[in-house]
């Protein structure tokens, strides 16, 4: 008989083209055989009667697709319900960013507030039912007293609980120089700047600890004090807060992360919040990414928050005595993954 895919009989139609051993056209009943025993959907091959395969499908969240992708996206936390794993070889892989809240400013010539921790992974769905999103807030914005201020807060943490959970910390807050603060920046998904005079450092950033980092440091503050008094910036998922350079210029929030899971072109996340400076100096920029900036004591005096749903650290407040720091942008968590 021969090995599949050869020719048993003829064909009706013969000829004159050599494509057979005898010289006639083929056809026969394997290649019959061969050609409608299998059906085809996209790559996969299945036999008769075998259901067609079908995707992963999910709920939860705010859903769009691009290309071969679907997306839900969490600005709040909620549940990825997992409806039915995907079937005949489709894959029950997922990309998963997760962003976490940013730091609040510091009050009172204080350092940016941090970027929320950045991180992204695959995870392999293995059950269905709900699996927790948790979306981190951004730190408060510190107020402030006169003589006195504080540090802002800590970010929130972002969540992705299943199989084993994917988790950024929140960013840390601005430092503020007076007391009852130490004036040294808050540790975090990324770390806070410094609060101004006497090069109070920035916070550290990607703690606790991962690999790959989910941030970086905070910039630290001028070492001299005087009219005008310089903080440093808030880390960024991306880069490091900028130390203040001179006495009289504050540092900018470090550079956030890019990442293309919800549109299919780069976003940024994460970037610091720029600290501030005292009357006569110039504030630091927020980071790419929804950092804030800082402010100015000649005005405005308040920080500049951090951008909604990018984990953005606020930036530091100058004063006067009103002013407050600027609130970190809350964090968020998307989950794509193929449909075709």
């Amino acid at each position: 008989m021969g090995n599949l895919g050869r020719r048993i009989g003829k064909n009706q139609n013969t000829g004159n083209s050599a494509d057979g051993a005898d010289g006639n056209l083929g056809g026969g009943i394997v290649d019959i055989f061969a050609k409608d025993y299998f059906s085809r959907e996209d790559s996969v091959s299945r036999s008769p009667g075998e259901p067609p395969p079908t995707p992963l499908d999910a709920s939860g969240g705010t859903t769009t697709t691009y290309g071969n992708y679907k997306v839900h996206t969490f600005t709040a936390t909620g549940a990825f319900v997992v409806n039915g794993l995907a079937s005949g070889g489709r894959s029950n892989d997922v990309d998963v960013l997760v962003v976490a809240g940013g730091g609040g400013g510091g009050g009172r010539h204080a350092g940016g507030g941090g970027g929320g921790g950045f991180r992204t992974a695959s995870r392999t769905l293995t059950s269905t039912g709900p699996i927790t999103v948790t979306v981190g807030a951004g730190g408060d914005g510190a107020p402030q007293s006169t003589g006195s201020g504080t540090g802002g807060t800590q970010g929130g943490t972002s969540n992705f609980a299943h199989p084993s959970p994917l988790e950024s910390a929140g960013g840390g807050f601005g430092g503020h120089p007076q007391p009852p603060s130490s004036g040294t920046g808050g540790d975090g998904g990324s770390g806070g700047g410094g609060g101004a005079a006497n090069g109070n450092p920035g916070g550290s950033g990607n703690t606790p600890p991962v690999s790959p980092p989910q941030g970086n440091d905070g910039g630290d503050a001028h070492p001299t004090g005087g009219v005008a008094y310089a903080a440093g910036g808030g880390g960024g998922a991306g880069g490091a807060g900028s130390p203040a350079p001179s006495a009289t210029q504050a540092g900018a929030g470090g550079n956030g992360a890019n990442n293309d899971y919800r549109t299919g072109s780069d976003v940024t996340y994460a970037g610091g919040g720029g600290g501030a400076c005292w009357s006569g100096g110039s504030p630091g920029a927020g980071g790419p990414g929804g950092g804030g900036a800082g402010g100015n004591y000649d005005s405005p005096g308040n920080g500049v928050d951090g951008s909604t749903n990018t984990g953005g650290g606020g930036g530091g407040a100058a004063g006067p005595d009103s002013a407050t720091g600027g609130a970190g942008g809350s964090g968020i968590v998307v989950i794509r993954y193929l449909i075709s």
